[in-house]
């Protein structure tokens, strides 16, 4: 082969490999959730886009879940909340959500608490709480990426309302907020995960949907 031809091979060779990277880094990227900047005590109302959210229907809540990439702060927090559904006081035993502890995504449903691994900072998690609210025992599920991390039969009675119904805030001001992304939130009449799952990177609305927030917010 002479020069010619051995630099036309590399030239060749120079543009497949730029047309690799660049469509690896873009496929990449676009499987990144897209999420919105949280900065410490900012404040999610949810009787605006949810309606009924203080009535505590159990029709209407079946799956909670949240893509979510804590910042270094929230890992070394004692506690931040992410969402709140509870009475007044804030009582475990009335209250349904989802809080980052110690690292740890905890779960309380009614005074059951279930809880995952240690996240790790600046990386995305997807985050899914299913509670079959059809059934008298309930049986509650706590899903980290796709993977069921711990579950439990649920005793305690559903509450006849929520007095406390918001996202990343303290409403009790004990500085238990949230920083970091929080992409797409939704939640859904529906148990949408019962066995291991790919996990998702958008959560986009359907007609079991309740309550869906953008991340692009």
């Amino acid at each position: 082969m002479n020069d010619s031809a051995i630099f036309s091979l590399r030239c060749r060779q120079y543009i497949l490999l730029t047309f690799l990277y660049f469509t690896l880094n873009s496929i990449a990227t676009a499987a990144e959730p897209i999420g919105t900047r949280i900065e410490p005590g900012s404040h999610i109302g949810l009787e605006k886009p949810w309606p009924n959210v203080r009535k505590a229907l159990k029709s209407e809540i079946a799956t909670i879940e949240v893509l979510v990439c804590p910042d270094q702060a929230t890992i070394e927090r004692p506690r931040s909340f992410i969402i709140t559904l509870s009475n007044s006081r804030g009582s475990d035993s009335a209250g349904l959500g989802l809080t980052i502890k110690q690292a740890c995504v905890v779960s309380n449903v009614f005074g059951t608490r279930l809880r995952s691994m240690p996240l790790n900072a600046d990386e995305w998690t997807h985050v899914a709480l299913t509670v079959n609210t059809k059934t008298i025992n309930k049986r509650a599920r706590l899903w980290i990426n796709g993977k069921l991390v711990q579950e439990s039969l649920i005793l305690e009675h559903w509450p006849g309302s929520f007095a406390v119904t918001r996202m990343l805030s303290d409403k009790w001001n004990q500085g238990r907020v949230f920083s970091g992304k929080i992409g797409d939130v939704r939640i859904s009449k529906t148990v949408r995960y019962t066995k291991p799952f790919e996990p998702p990177t958008s959560l986009p609305e359907d007609k079991q949907t309740t309550l869906r927030l953008d991340g692009r917010r």
